[in-house]
């Protein structure tokens, strides 16, 4: 028998690589960018109610109507399947909102997974994540999850396995940027580097030093430009520390590569000292896990 709730973490991502290849005609970029999705994670849980879609979310900066991911996968899932049922979806953020780390897509995957199974859908990974894709680019990684390379608008999926754990302190200033924003002020490269991305894979070196040299974001350069501050956070990362450094997808978050966890910690604890919003995190080997709700 369906249990009437279900509860899951949604885990957040980070862009350690992002080249803009092309503008396409349909607005959309084509991309290819190498995403890991890292241990700081948003709550999610889901409960059948008779027919209505609805959203209740501890953070006021999180909307709340038909415009909201989650609200929209639940809808794409009736309206794939003609179901007829209905889901209360409580959110409990943990990924600040509009960072650069994919807490929004995080959560519209993990809807499409949780309220599959709490309704009983029986739909295939194939199928959820050609649902994914209508939501929203980033979304297909977070169903898959783990480590990948994105190609396309980010729906053509490579797995990289054998990814290891590898430590970020990550630092969220006190900005909102958007998406598209950050796309359209986009400084892409003359000279392409798609071949940096396969540094990614498993190979000999150690991993956090190959990581630290292949990092590359093309939205940054045209944020910096609006936002010095960014520059700024990834400097005072390096010299406490990191590796490398680079704002994860169209910011502001900023994350710095550590060695390992000490190191994570001891660059953390300088941070903090400077009255930032900081993080110690590391990679995980899916996009949602479910909760024991028993």
């Amino acid at each position: 028998m369906r249990r009437s709730f279900l509860g899951f973490r949604a885990f957040a991502k980070l862009n350690l690589f992002l080249e803009i290849l092309r503008k396409r005609e349909d607005g959309y970029h084509d991309i290819c960018s190498f995403m890991v999705n890292v241990d700081l994670a948003d709550t999610l849980r889901f409960r059948k109610i008779r027919s209505d879609l609805t959203l209740n979310c501890d953070s006021d900066e999180v909307p709340s109507g038909p415009d909201n991911l989650s609200l929209i996968a639940a809808r794409a899932l009736r309206d794939y399947t003609d179901c007829r049922e209905g889901v209360e979806i409580t959110l409990v953020k943990g990924i600040p909102v509009a960072s650069g780390l994919g807490g929004g897509s995080s959560d519209a995957a993990c809807t499409l997974v949780g309220v599959n199974k709490l309704w009983g859908l029986g739909l295939t990974e194939l199928e959820l994540l050609a649902l994914a894709e209508r939501i929203g680019s980033d979304v297909p990684f977070f169903i898959r999850g783990g480590a990948q390379l994105a190609e396309g608008r980010g729906e053509r999926l490579t797995p990289v396995d054998g990814f290891p754990k590898t430590w970020f302190v990550l630092v969220t200033p006190s900005l909102r940027i958007s998406s598209r924003w950050a796309y359209s002020v986009a400084k892409m490269k003359l000279t392409k580097a798609g071949h940096k991305s396969k540094i990614m894979v498993p190979g000999v070196g150690p991993y956090a030093a190959r990581i630290a040299k292949a990092l590359r974001n093309d939205l940054e350069s045209g944020v910096i430009g609006a936002y010095p501050v960014i520059r700024e956070l990834k400097d005072a990362l390096i010299s406490r520390g990191s590796m490398g450094s680079l704002m994860s997808g169209s910011g502001p978050t900023v994350f710095g590569v550590a060695r390992d966890r000490t190191s994570a910690t001891e660059i953390a604890s300088s941070m903090g000292r400077l009255g930032l919003s900081v993080s110690v995190v590391s990679t995980v080997r899916t996009g949602w896990v479910e909760l024991n709700c028993s």
